[in-house]
């Protein structure tokens, strides 16, 4: 009965569960396990490790994208693409850990990297720059998310005024001269906080980048 009663699904949401109240640290077997009512050993029956676990959070989070429309322009599509990847980790706690930490070795994870290689073959990159384009695209994208969730999560366990005041201190011990550049960015308002400004500026220094591998 207790076989039966346990799917893949029921184990997606009690792992999705524990990430949104605890964070990916606490997404364990044994922790998984206990949401679910029953004993460790016997959710080794459903998946094999942990890894496996990690890999079905990592194709719900692959789920939730929503193709771009195919465009005219592919700077414009892999923009789109780009956008809504980031979109689609943010909306997960630890989204962009969970994918650097798993293979690709899902169907929806699959498609989306096969939709990525489709743009840049349309875009008429050179056969041998391709994979590192699509390689390019996916490294900025989960890696900026990464810090951004990382940055979010320091935020909400120390406070932003409590950060702000770390930073005073430590440049108040530096003088002005020493260190101006410093004091000018670091003091400012919200300062070296991400945003989406800054997401699609670093972006598109990428794509002037890879129109020069035409």
């Amino acid at each position: 009965m207790q076989k039966k009663n346990v799917s893949k699904e029921a184990i997606i949401n009690a792992a999705l569960e524990i990430l949104r109240e605890q964070g990916l640290a606490h997404v364990t077997m044994r922790n998984v396990a206990a949401r679910l009512k029953i004993k460790a050993p016997a959710l080794y029956w459903y998946i094999k490790n942990k890894q496996e676990l990690l890999e079905l959070l990592g194709e719900y989070i692959a789920c939730q994208f929503t193709f771009p429309k195919e465009c005219s322009s592919w700077e414009e599509e892999v923009e789109l693409f780009s956008l809504e990847l980031r979109r689609v980790l943010l909306s997960v706690p630890d989204g962009a850990e969970i994918m650097m930490v798993t293979l690709p070795v899902t169907k929806q994870r699959l498609l989306l990297i096969n939709r990525t290689f489709a743009i840049f073959h349309r875009s008429g990159l050179r056969e041998d720059k391709i994979f590192q384009a699509v390689n390019f695209i996916n490294t900025y994208v989960t890696s900026y998310v990464l810090d951004e969730q990382k940055q979010q999560r320091m935020l909400e366990e120390i406070g932003f005024e409590a950060v702000q005041d770390k930073f005073s201190e430590a440049i108040a011990a530096l003088s002005k001269a020493e260190a101006p550049y410093i004091y000018h960015h670091f003091l400012s308002p919200n300062e070296g906080l991400k945003s989406s400004n800054d997401f699609l500026s670093g972006l598109k220094v990428i794509i002037k980048g890879l129109q020069q591998l035409h």
